[in-house]
């Protein structure tokens, strides 16, 4: 398993042959070009403009609209696109009148039925109408010559129609309500009309669910037409006498451009990568830890160039730290069944993780006695128990579960911690080892400390639960820790001594003042593989619960143990889905925060990798 080694390539061809040296560069496909200069141009807004308008169209098109739904017989995608478009544009202007008519509607409601007509015809006759609103308690003072008329009363507001021959007279302390534009009954109008045209074009769009595999391809040629548009944008011209297209390319795939150039005429720059380069990343990992990259994606991370390919770190942890998490076999056979059902709807990669989660679920949940959160003693009684008197190397663990579960999993939390830790620094230093780097001293330093700062863990948390699986006298014991302090010792002077190199200390003398502040974040991040059984418990603890409020309710005579065993299951089913999606939350934050961040950090992965995505033609797979 490792990064794929890449090539730094430049291609050279005349201004004139630019278009079809992009053409038969694409048909490659194994180029991740980088612009030279900024992509910019008309023809580049143009096709991103027409992306954005096929994405719109597909967006609002129904995935499936039913069988009884009309079908429409367009088949161009692009030809349906544009008709489409403009229907958007007429439901939008259509919601913004609806939206406006039903604002105005509700501003009115309150003083009844008007038409301008008859405010226009008494404004002819010299009476001028005024709307006013004021509170409920207050009565209008106002002239002699002013006539008063109260319409309606809304909780503290009332709602009143003044009368006057002289359009200058006020209420003082009122608000005055703005005069309609249209009767109520144009708004109606208007409001019905808005939405029953709205209603026209949601059936047109239901129409074209038959034609979204004819806008799904159209989208996907104008996606690659912008993708070469930037491409050739991003090219740059010097002095009109050669093009240059620059990119990235594993470096088992050079020869084959070699073949490419000579058949087009072009020249080549061949070169590796500087530290300074952006290099995009291919990871080539093994069949078994391959389903890790369901993960990456879904997350969108990647190691950078210059560092290590560690799914096989990840994929051996992130599964234990799902089934642990997860923690119950009831649970574990849910997500395996489901995964076996939904199979052909999954990627390769994210079926294959989930059935190994699965897997691990179950056998988690059966080692610890977790099944639907049912308790032990229950799980005891009808047999459960009998399966781990036939494994007789689990003996010991299986008995410490059975005296002290919280304790025994948290020691092992642990120590699972320790390890992947470990792993980091040992990598780290058998890497700088191979370059005859005095830093790998320093890894040794770290490694040292890392599993004293485990065994205080372990003493000051849960009172020394791993270490008495050792059986040891007190003499041993107190030899144990003797050792471990001696370990802690020579860990901090190997990290102390190799961290730095002489001609490092000027720039990096921070590092060595922070160390005791490092060696505290040691301790921690051991100690924060103690999530595993905190959020395990948790999931136990909260589907307990609700078998303990539950099932005590179906009891009773026949029909009611009938009713309420129906109530009971409804009840059970929507309890422990909420509790498996808290679980799965907790896993989406949890286990992959355990990966990405402390065992991360140790390893000195940054997760800035950029994923090489080729250019290349639709039609051809990527590598």
């Amino acid at each position: 398993m490792s990064i794929v080694r890449m090539q730094k390539l430049t291609v050279l061809c005349r201004p004139a042959d630019a278009q079809a040296s992009l053409a038969a560069l694409r048909q490659l496909g194994v180029l991740h070009v980088k612009p030279l200069v900024a992509p910019a141009g008309a023809s580049l807004e143009a096709a991103r403009a027409k992306v954005d308008t096929l994405q719109r169209v597909l967006d609002a098109v129904p995935a499936d609209a039913g069988k009884d739904a009309p079908r429409d017989a367009a088949a161009d995608g692009a030809t349906l696109a544009a008709s489409l478009s403009e229907l958007l544009d007429q439901r939008a202007a259509l919601q913004d009148a609806a939206d406006k008519a039903e604002a105005e509607l509700h501003r009115l409601a309150p003083f009844g039925a008007f038409d301008p007509a008859t405010i226009a015809a008494l404004a002819g006759q010299g009476v001028v109408l005024k709307l006013f609103r004021a509170p409920v308690k207050d009565t209008p003072d106002l002239p002699a010559d002013v006539a008063a008329q109260l319409l309606s009363v809304e909780k503290a507001d009332g709602y009143w129609a003044l009368f006057a021959k002289a359009p200058d007279f006020a209420w003082p302390g009122a608000e005055e309500v703005r005069l309609p534009e249209k009767s109520t009954d144009a708004l109606r109008r208007d409001l019905d009309d808005a939405r029953a045209r709205q209603d026209e074009i949601t059936a047109r769009f239901a129409a074209a669910a038959s034609s979204r595999p004819a806008l799904q391809a159209a989208l996907d040629d104008a996606t690659a037409d912008l993708r070469f548009q930037e491409v050739r944008a991003g090219m740059a011209t010097a002095d009109g006498v050669a093009s240059a297209v620059q990119g990235y390319l594993p470096a088992e795939s050079v020869d084959q451009v070699r073949a490419a150039a000579a058949e087009n005429g072009w020249g080549l720059l061949v070169e590796e990568p500087s530290a300074s380069d952006d290099v995009p990343v291919l990871l080539r990992q093994p069949a078994w830890c391959r389903p890790i990259s369901a993960l990456f994606g879904g997350i969108n991370i990647l190691p950078g160039y210059r560092e290590a390919d560690v799914s096989w770190v990840v994929m051996l942890f992130f599964s234990l730290f799902f089934a642990m998490i997860l923690g119950d076999a009831g649970y574990g056979t849910i997500f395996l069944l489901l995964t076996w059902a939904f199979r052909r709807k999954l990627p390769d990669d994210a079926r294959h993780l989930l059935y190994v989660t699965s897997v691990l679920t179950i056998l988690w949940g059966i080692v610890t006695g977790t099944v639907f959160g049912i308790e032990y003693e229950v799980l005891a009684k009808f047999g459960f128990t009998a399966i781990w008197d036939k494994v007789p190397f689990l003996a010991p663990w299986l008995d410490g579960v059975k005296r002290d579960p919280a304790q025994n999993v948290m020691g092992m939390s642990f120590l699972i911690g320790a390890i992947q830790i470990s792993i980091g620094h040992v990598w780290n230093f058998l890497d700088r080892a191979r370059e005859k780097d005095t830093h790998a001293l320093e890894q040794l330093g770290w490694l040292c400390t890392t599993w004293f700062m485990f065994f205080l863990a372990d003493k000051m948390i849960i009172n020394g639960t791993m270490v008495n699986f050792l059986n040891l006298s007190d003499a041993a014991l107190s030899g144990l820790w003797t050792g471990l302090y001696w370990l802690l010792c020579i860990g901090v002077a190997l990290i102390v001594l190799f961290m730095l190199k002489p001609s490092e200390f000027k720039t990096g003398w921070t590092g060595l003042a922070l160390l005791p502040l490092n060696l505290v974040s040691n301790f921690t991040d051991v100690v924060s593989y103690v999530r595993l059984y905190a959020v395990g418990a948790a999931g136990f603890a909260i589907a307990n619960a609700f078998n303990g409020m539950i099932l005590p309710m179906i009891s009773g005579s026949p029909v009611k143990l009938v009713a309420m065993g129906i109530v009971g299951a409804v009840l059970l089913f929507a309890a422990h889905a909420l509790n498996i999606l808290l679980c799965v939350m907790s896993i989406l934050v949890h286990a992959i925060r355990l990966n990405t961040l402390e065992f991360s950090n140790h390893k000195g992965i940054t997760w800035s990798g950029e994923a090489y995505k080729p250019f290349r033609d639709p039609a051809n797979q990527p590598i």
